[in-house]
């Protein structure tokens, strides 16, 4: 029985035909909500990953996700056409799921990737580097430190341990009150889960579906090159967006412009 409490909606109203959203190495499909508001009469669902807000043990693997999400996708709408946005982590992993779909012999009448890096195979940094990079993630910076993170991180050694990291971080106050070291222990075996799965995948194949990718203008383009892997490729850039700004504000409402667009709305 596919584990369909990994698709949560984010706009279940209206009656276009529904978009699917990957999440990103937080495993969480929040960044989403702003977008899904923006578009309207679509309805929107998120993918959320195992582990995040269950008891389920994260999964490392970005092949193994897509293959669950895809039985799950199947599942929740048995016939396509499927359309599917990722951002980050998340545009790798709607693109595994497009290449299954396909070959399954389902259509994908969209994939949409949003600021998605391609992957190096490489070893998870160590602990302190990995933990720098989570506590960025949850600040929603994570093109820079949120300010007093780079001095505190100074004192940790390479294999910190989480736990104690956490309570520094609260008691800096470093993050929202809201994100307390209960919090970020809770989500960080999937953030971690999911970098060692990003870090761990060779793409391969292509897919030949309609496709577009929308870039950050401060993202390094260098390292999104999607083209070899997608031949019907579209690519656009926000101006003035970093990696996560892309989701507020006047960037926000260009991409929503966008996805509207290349739906068909």
């Amino acid at each position: 029985m596919a584990d369909l409490e990994r698709i949560v909606p984010l706009n279940a109203g209206g009656d276009l035909p529904p978009l699917f959203c990957v999440h990103a190495v937080s495993g969480s499909a929040y960044s989403y909500a702003g977008l899904a508001r923006l578009l309207g009469d679509r309805p929107v669902y998120g993918f959320e990953a195992p582990g995040f807000d269950n008891d389920r043990t994260p999964v490392a693997s970005l092949p193994a996700l897509a293959e669950e999400y895809v039985e799950i996708l199947r599942e929740f709408q048995p016939e396509g056409p499927y359309r599917l946005l990722g951002w980050s982590l998340g545009g790798l992993v709607a693109f595994e799921m497009a290449k299954r779909l396909t070959a399954a012999g389902a259509e994908v009448a969209l994939l949409f990737l949003v600021d998605a890096g391609m992957p190096v195979v490489m070893d998870l940094p160590p602990e302190r580097e990995t933990l720098v990079r989570y506590v960025r993630d949850m600040a929603g910076t994570s093109d820079e430190s949120p300010p007093g993170l780079d001095e505190l991180a100074a004192g940790w050694p390479e294999d910190a341990d989480p736990e104690a990291v956490f309570e520094q971080v609260e008691a800096a106050r470093i993050l929202p009150e809201e994100i307390d070291a209960y919090v970020l222990g809770e989500q960080y075996a999937v953030f971690r889960a999911l970098l060692e799965a990003f870090y761990s995948i060779e793409v391969t194949g292509t897919h030949a579906g309609p496709s577009v990718h929308v870039l950050a203008e401060h993202s390094p383009a260098e390292d999104m090159r999607w083209g070899r892997l997608l031949p019907d490729l579209v690519e656009h850039t926000v101006p003035g967006s970093t990696h996560h700004s892309i989701w507020t504000g006047d960037a926000l409402a260009e991409l929503s412009r966008l996805v509207r667009k290349h739906l068909g709305d």
